[in-house]
């Protein structure tokens, strides 16, 4: 079966396909006690719900720590351009979501 990409999908997978030619590339599996981060979702879940009308979900600790990591260890926030190696100004993540479209 195909189905032909729709104009989001052909924008995820160019985007991508580029990271993977541009940066290095890194899989780690590290363990966490998120016990601390659980109590926190349970303490500000109703506030948190009340004001911004959505879940307060793992994803914003977990990108919340790699600004703090990129921020302590600017090198890893870095890359190479020929002999130099270039300190980015600040500091840029993505996420990918699944999504109907």
């Amino acid at each position: 079966i195909r189905k032909p990409l729709s104009g989001l999908r052909k924008a995820m997978g160019k985007r991508l396909l580029e990271a993977t030619h541009t940066t290095a590339m890194l899989t780690t599996f590290n363990e966490a006690d998120m016990s601390e981060v659980i109590k926190l979702r349970e303490q500000y879940k109703e506030a948190f719900i009340a004001r911004y009308k959505t879940k307060l979900g793992f994803m914003s600790f977990f990108v919340k720590a790699c600004v703090s990591a990129l921020q302590a260890y600017p090198q890893v926030n870095s890359y190479l351009d020929g002999d130099d190696q270039v300190f980015r100004a600040g500091i840029d993540i993505g996420v990918a979501v699944s999504s109907e479209r």
